[in-house]
């Protein structure tokens, strides 16, 4: 018969530590890789869904912070669909930033981010670092606080299994513009001249008298 462990032995072996959630950690990695986000109706019906208002699903810039995709919309941001409010689930679609293919999918619960308060200030913070185009001097925490909302997303759970399709949608009408003129280069970019060389000519020979 094989020799049975010792309880000596039996206790001097590591105890078992399960793995970290895969899926939460794929969401953080692809959140922080991104800055956009994909945002589709979650518990609607098919007819529901068809709607001019509930079409999805819809891009969004964001940032990761405190473990939650953080937007910012309304006013003169981005817009966000009717359906994107809080206490609304939504479902988000994560892609690839080097090939667009999508990489995880889950649900969340829309949440409000009220303003006046530390986590308001912090949101808005991280926001502010990632957003592009700002004017300077522009007093955005003032402006936000009156006009925009921030919003938060944590995921509910784990990955929501693809239904099929590429998702594929047309840009949604925004407000947000590039400031001033794009650069011009009069003549457009100068082109290396090529010198071309003559054929070298042979030389005569002088013959000199004796």
């Amino acid at each position: 018969m094989p020799e049975q462990p010792s309880a000596s032995a039996a206790g001097s072996e590591a105890p078992w530590v399960p793995e970290p959630d895969f899926d939460a950690a794929l969401i953080e990695e692809a959140a922080k890789k991104s800055g956009l986000v994909w945002l589709s109706p979650a518990g609607l019906s098919e007819e529901a869904a068809k709607g001019p208002d509930r079409s999805g699903p819809q891009a969004v810039w964001h940032v990761w912070h405190d473990g939650a995709v953080t937007v910012v919309a309304g006013g003169a941001e981005q817009p966000l669909p009717v359906w994107a409010v809080p206490g609304r689930v939504v479902e988000i679609g994560m892609r690839s930033k080097e090939s667009g293919g999508r990489v995880i999918s889950w649900l969340s619960q829309v949440e409000l981010v009220v303003p006046g308060t530390p986590d308001w200030g912090a949101a808005a913070a991280a926001l502010h670092a990632e957003r592009l185009n700002l004017a300077e001097g522009d007093d955005y925490q003032r402006r936000w606080a009156r006009e925009s909302a921030i919003l938060r997303m944590r995921p509910l759970g784990g990955a929501v299994p693809p239904e099929g399709g590429s998702e594929a949608a047309r840009p949604v009408p925004t407000p947000a513009t590039t400031l001033g003129r794009m650069p011009k280069m009069i003549g457009g970019v100068p082109k290396a001249k090529t010198r071309t060389q003559a054929p070298a000519q042979p030389k005569e020979r002088r013959k000199g008298r004796k």
